[in-house]
């Protein structure tokens, strides 16, 4: 297995926000091609580059862009979702850091296709040194004639607004981030609509993750042909996975899709287990996908085929855990973090998240029983089931596969007990 670096090429090559160092190599070609092609030319070429979203929930990028086109009059928005909160993922960092004028040019692109004029990228509120070069950057692109009116001579007309997140997980859901731009409780809601039909403001609204953005100059670069040759059929391109947890080397890497099996990644970018140990369990998708056991692992590194396994990609943060470790001490470590994560609008997960986190907290404390087990069993289903947004549909699984498939670590707490 190799990198493939087509969105990662110029990370450290240049120093942000040097605009002339990203020009030197390619950079701002896509967003003239793009204003010389016409917005509804764009969204074809996306369309037909079968870009889909990167931020979990794996939603065709194009269609999206063309439902907001499709509103002829009045304010439409384009938000760029780099909240980055899930468990084991830091990836769009990266590209944030590293390339931010390739995620800028991607926000422009964007805007320019659906006709929006305002823009606003949201910011993980801990990345501080973040948000301080962003802010640095829209400065030199206003001076650069890269923001405001009249951009680079053509009609196009955007302007972007830097914000700091408030920390909460939940608003990396996108009516969640939405509401909270809205200077409202961060919250979900059901849908429809959809934000496509009424998003910030009552407004047609885009919401795309960092990495989504950041292909789509690459696309329209590079051609869609070359970019279709990359991954494989139904899933084109790269992809950024975050590797972290019981390795002996955590980082990002930039992989054709499909490239190789999970067992391959883990081994050759990872250097194989920490302890060296064999793997006990992976979380391909970040910590709300649910875990692979060690011999599950032969699956390839594509949505389909992990799906096909059991789990999810989700965000591609894969966390991997060697064997000696406890799924108790496991799933507890992960509820710690989404047990105060619920926004509190739907009652599956305000109520759900809290009765699973006291559960596993007494499993975990030695005065566990069968009955508690059945419990965490339950209402892990119902909020999968009937929960209102991704997280208290999402936040169970780890729970729930950790129980169907390492029963014996619930059962040897129970047994120690009551021994």
């Amino acid at each position: 297995m190799k990198e493939i670096k087509l969105l990662t090429r110029r990370v450290g090559t240049y120093e942000p926000p040097d605009l002339k160092g990203y020009e030197a190599q390619g950079g701002l070609v896509a967003l003239k091609k793009a204003l010389a092609m016409g917005p509804e030319s764009v969204i074809d070429e996306i369309k037909r580059a079968g870009l889909v979203g990167r931020g979990g929930a794996g939603f065709p990028t194009g269609p999206k862009w063309a439902m907001v086109a499709g509103e002829k009059q009045g304010q439409k928005y384009l938000i760029c979702n780099a909240e980055e909160g899930e468990v084991g993922t830091f990836k769009d960092k990266v590209l944030l850091d590293g390339d931010p004028w390739l995620v800028l040019e991607g926000i422009l692109i964007g805007a320019f296709a659906v006709g929006a004029e305002k823009t606003y990228i949201y910011i993980n509120g801990e990345y501080d040194q973040t948000i301080e070069l962003w802010d640095r950057l829209v400065v030199e692109a206003r001076k650069a004639g890269l923001l405001g009116d009249d951009i680079l001579g053509s009609k196009l007309s955007v302007d972007l607004q830097v914000v700091k997140s408030k920390g909460l997980y939940i608003t990396g859901e996108e009516l969640a981030l939405i509401s909270s731009l809205e200077m409202r409780r961060a919250a979900s809601r059901l849908k429809p609509p959809y934000p496509t039909e009424k998003g910030l403001f009552g407004r047609p609204t885009v919401v795309n993750n960092v990495e989504t953005l950041a292909n789509v100059p690459v696309i329209l670069a590079e051609g869609v042909e070359a970019y279709r040759r990359l991954g494989v059929e139904g899933e084109p391109g790269t992809r950024l996975f975050s590797l972290s947890g019981d390795v002996k080397k955590s980082g990002v890497y930039e992989l054709e899709i499909g490239s190789g099996t999970l067992a391959e990644f883990i081994e050759e970018f990872g250097g194989g287990t920490a302890g060296g140990r064999p793997i006990k369990a992976v979380q391909p998708g970040g910590g709300t996908s649910r875990f692979l056991a060690g011999d599950s692992l032969k699956c390839k590194l594509t949505a389909r085929a992990i799906l096909q396994a059991g789990s999810g990609i989700g965000t591609a943060g894969v966390i991997v855990y060697e064997e000696g470790k406890s799924a108790v001490d496991i799933v507890k470590g992960l509820i710690e973090f989404y047990g105060f994560e619920s926004c509190g609008r739907c009652a599956p997960c305000r109520i759900g998240v809290v009765r699973i986190k006291e559960i596993i907290d007494k499993v975990f404390g030695g005065e566990g029983t069968d009955e508690d087990l059945e419990q965490l069993r339950q209402i892990g289903k119902a909020c999968v089931a009937v929960s209102t947004c991704g997280m208290g549909q999402a936040f169970p699984l780890p729970v729930l596969s950790a129980l169907e498939l390492f029963p014996q670590d619930f059962e040897a707490a129970i047994e120690k007990v009551s021994a």
